[in-house]
């Protein structure tokens, strides 16, 4: 799980799909929703993830702490 700033400064949980990898321009962190990771375990398909700017988004545990 990460949590992600927005454009607007806002903070949302996601989840991460993948590593951290070159995008484009910077280092992104691929990453969907909760909900639409337990659809696609269900439905047995891909995860729609979407491209997140790596230095936008930190790891936290379970509870909901930053990890280092």
């Amino acid at each position: 799980m990460v949590e992600a700033v927005t454009a607007t400064g806002e903070r949302v949980r996601l989840r991460a799909v993948g590593r951290p990898t070159r995008g484009r321009d910077f280092p992104v962190v691929w990453v969907c929703t909760e909900e639409e990771f337990q659809e696609a375990e269900k439905a047995g398909r891909p995860v729609k993830g979407l491209p997140w700017p790596l230095d936008a988004v930190e790891a936290v545990d379970d509870s909901g702490g930053r990890q280092r």
